[in-house]
């Protein structure tokens, strides 16, 4: 009898368990459904999906909130989620935006899967990750798969793993930021209020950015396109392929933002590979790349092209000790409100450039401009000479004429 008992309870709780299985992977079809299932994640952790109803469309009026210490995995199934009731931000005396809503948060160090999901014309952020300032181990990994975030009044994308919410300072957790994107697309976001991006990383204190982004496009954001922040030991290396960063930067019209922004402070390098991407129409800058302390820049670039952006086609600062290397193939720099590509090292550091099938033409300043100083404007060179080495290079219709314009660079 206790056997059959005993056998008979564990029945009832497998039962139990498929209910709740069953239940949590169909319900998610409203707002109901999809804030009691992430309670039920929030409240057992042995919870790590989340399914939508396919096609399902949900009017949300309050920021969902993922608190689990668990992997994520959520399936959207073509879901769409209109943000535009959930939540708010009040501005400073600034017009800078301060909120801690978004659509979609999640409070987590551990990773997270979104795929074939849609969160449109957020009253806030579509989708943020806040990564806790106590968390400890392996990297937090973002990754998103057939993912649409448009209409965002703040950033489409936010991965915060900054301690303060003024976004000051370098504290931040001892971990780092793993983010791939595939297939996916960041538009219309950041038009409600000043410096908000389509795709915002943030990472501080210890751990480096690792960014992939695949057959993607990030285009029309009032902010920058994207931007890669990092603060703190740590390095960002970014891989783009197949990706469009057009018509983004508009919001600010005392401040205008880039297509592809990243800053580096602190001991770190960046290291930055784009294959087949184009940078077009930003109000700023299109490619801006700025690392301060010791590390290099190391950029590699094949079917690229930056046309009709406001300010530098491709721009990159590398201040103290690091130098800047960069390979270009098949890379196409036209009509730049300033110099079309800008390498500058200021500090200890070389500049080293090989350029094959690159053209430059009708940049407002130069086509192609590189300096090296130890200090700015020193009136002799004081470190050896960094090198271009130009192969089948086309310079036209430059403000300044069409030589490369150079400093303490060999041209070869």
């Amino acid at each position: 009898m206790k056997n059959s008992i005993l056998g008979m309870s564990i029945l009832a709780a497998m039962a139990s368990t498929n209910a709740v299985a069953m239940h949590h992977h169909n319900v998610v079809y409203d707002e109901a459904s999809l804030q009691q299932a992430v309670s039920m994640a929030n409240a057992d952790q042995s919870i790590h999906r989340i399914v939508f109803k396919r096609n399902a469309q949900i009017t949300l009026t309050a920021p969902v909130v993922f608190t689990g210490g668990q992997r994520l995995t959520v399936v959207g199934n073509g879901a769409t989620i209109d943000g535009s009731l959930a939540g708010s931000f009040i501005l400073d005396s600034d017009l800078t935006a301060i909120t801690e809503d978004g659509t979609l948060v999640f409070n987590t160090a551990s990773d997270l899967s979104i795929s074939n999901l849609t969160v449109a014309d957020s009253a806030t952020r579509g989708i943020v990750v806040n990564v806790p300032e106590s968390a400890e181990g392996d990297d937090i990994s973002v990754n998103l798969y057939k993912v649409n975030i448009t209409g965002s009044a703040l950033f489409g994308l936010h991965i915060d793993d900054n301690a303060d919410e003024f976004d000051d300072g370098a504290s931040g957790s001892n971990i780092g930021i793993d983010l791939r994107i595939v297939n996916s697309n960041f538009t219309a976001n950041g038009t409600g209020a000043i410096d908000f991006d389509g795709v915002r990383v943030d990472e501080r204190a210890e751990g480096d950015i690792t960014s992939t982004i695949i057959n993607t496009h990030i285009d029309g954001n009032g902010g920058d396109g994207i931007e890669l922040d990092e603060a703190g030991n740590g390095s960002v290396d970014a891989t783009m392929i197949n990706v469009t960063l057009n018509n983004n930067g508009f919001y600010n019209e005392e401040d205008l933002d880039d297509a592809f922004d990243i800053d580096e402070a602190d001991d770190g390098d960046i290291e930055v590979t784009l294959i087949r991407v184009e940078a077009n129409n930003n109000m700023d800058e299109g490619l801006d790349f700025d690392e301060v302390g010791n590390g290099s820049i190391e950029l590699k670039l094949h079917h690229v092209t930056t046309r009709n952006n406001a300010d530098e086609g491709i721009k990159a600062d590398e201040e103290d000790a690091g130098d800047i290397e960069a390979r270009f193939n098949k890379v196409t720099i036209e009509n730049s409100g300033d110099d079309g590509v800008q390498f500058t090292e200021l500090g200890e550091g070389v500049i080293e450039a090989k350029f094959r099938k690159v053209t430059a033409n009708n940049n407002s300043k130069y086509g192609i401009k590189m300096e090296q100083w130890v200090e700015e404007d020193e009136p002799a060179p004081v470190e050896e000479p960094g090198y271009i080495k130009a192969k089948k290079v086309s310079l036209s219709g430059n403000g300044k004429g069409d030589e490369i314009k150079v400093n303490n660079i060999i041209v070869k």
